[in-house]
């Protein structure tokens, strides 16, 4: 089976102006207010970009960790969010 590797291993993946986990961000906030309209939709699009400056300044993977804490994502192999003893 041929696997496909991105020609710089250490570079994240950039769609336009954000990495992919920001891409997915701003397009399901711009389908939602586009939706929603009126007032909540103007208030979801400033507080996008309100979000995006403070997501910069985490580490990448951010936003699935992120997403693993609140229970709403799992990871594979991995304890989850509430374990606070670990045994080898």
């Amino acid at each position: 089976m041929d696997e496909r590797l991105p020609q710089y291993l250490h570079r994240p993946v950039q769609i336009l102006w954000f990495g992919a986990d920001e891409f997915i961000l701003v397009m399901a906030t711009i389908f939602v207010a586009v939706i929603v309209g009126g007032v909540i939709g103007w208030a979801l699009l400033c507080s996008l970009l309100l979000f995006i400056p403070w997501k910069r300044t985490k580490p990448r993977g951010f936003i699935p960790h992120l997403a693993w804490r609140w229970g709403l994502l799992r990871f594979s192999h991995y304890p989850g969010p509430t374990q606070t003893r670990f045994f080898e």
